[in-house]
């Protein structure tokens, strides 16, 4: 059994269907390449000292500090793989299903995902702060009570981003072979599912719903996981960064052979998508409907989580069981 980290962790929800959905991706499907950011995200700087470089600029940071306040889910679940404890608090309302062993009485509740409490923060006496994209407004109230990292996942590389945000985390706690180990556990299941998805040739969409209506993205953090990183083909391949209203006008027109839909709704407890919106006569005519492959991915998995060793690894799992 996983060993409960300790830290502080206050998640920010972002705009409708924004998600993952930091920095747009490239519109076309391309294999993971090398790390095309900075080569070196952390340089030693003292002993007890490293140097890191983020979306912010660079901050100094303690090497294996005892207090972590956590603003993201995937950060999070990288902590819990690689066996790191600090001291723990989270908004406990969101906790996504696979984290569950944080939602305890054990726990302290940080603030909501909207609103962190500065105030609970600040007596944490944290020793580091990991933000992503959804918290960058608050980086500098944040950044004023301890050293803060904005490890926002850039989309138009999201394996590279991920790797280095990772890599960053195990050198911070000296887990570096813990995370390097994780990582190569990942490229052989990225491997074997982009050969999966050559072979298929299956085009999807990609959507996410929020109060009955869907919207199609090539962008976001979930579309580029899917069609970036595991190489399934785009049913839009004309798509820009904009995101576009996906109707059954729009979905037939695309015709694609798989439909992936998040349901943001699900994922921050504001009930369900109701899925006859999908018996649309038009969507009936559609390969996906047509083979059964309309695929309602995990909610709060992929709306609030993703970026880590344990999220992507699961993301992965989702995707690979839906291609034929």
């Amino acid at each position: 059994m996983k060993k409960i980290l300790s830290l502080a962790v206050v998640t920010t929800l972002a705009s409708v269907l924004a998600g993952c959905d930091q920095k747009p991706a490239d519109n076309a499907t391309v294999a993971p390449t090398t790390i095309q950011e900075p080569a070196t995200p952390v340089q030693v700087k003292e002993a007890d000292k490293i140097s890191v470089t983020h979306a912010k600029g660079t901050a100094e940071v303690k090497t294996n500090p005892a207090s972590v306040v956590v603003f993201d889910f995937g950060t999070l679940d990288t902590l819990d793989t690689i066996g790191v404890e600090v001291t723990t608090a989270l908004p406990k309302k969101n906790v996504p299903h696979y984290l569950q062993q944080y939602a305890t009485d054990k726990v302290t509740d940080a603030g909501s995902m909207k609103q962190p409490d500065l105030d609970a923060i600040k007596q944490l006496n944290p020793g580091l702060i990991v933000i992503t994209g959804r918290q960058s407004k608050s980086f500098d109230s944040l950044n004023a009570i301890a050293p803060t990292l904005d490890l926002s996942i850039n989309n138009k590389i999201y394996l590279d981003s991920f790797k280095k945000n990772a890599l960053t985390i195990g050198q911070i706690f000296g887990k570096q072979s813990e995370v390097e180990n994780g990582l190569a556990a990942l490229d052989k299941k990225i491997a074997d599912v982009r050969k999966k998805a050559e072979a298929s040739g299956q085009k999807a969409l990609v959507l996410v719903h929020y109060n009955g209506k869907f919207g199609a993205s090539t962008s976001n953090g979930y579309a580029s996981i899917i069609h970036q990183v595991l190489g399934v083909k785009k049913a839009d391949e004309n798509q820009g960064d904009e995101r576009q209203a996906a109707t059954p006008d729009y979905i037939a027109e695309k015709n694609p052979d798989v439909i992936f839909i998040i349901d943001r709704n699900e994922a921050i407890g504001e009930g369900k998508v109701d899925r006859s919106l999908m018996d649309d006569e038009k969507i009936k005519a559609t390969n996906a409907f047509r083979k059964g492959k309309i695929i309602y991915l995990t909610p709060d998995l992929w709306y609030l989580s993703g970026g880590g060793l344990e999220s992507l690894g699961l993301q992965i799992d989702e995707v690979d069981a839906a291609i034929e």
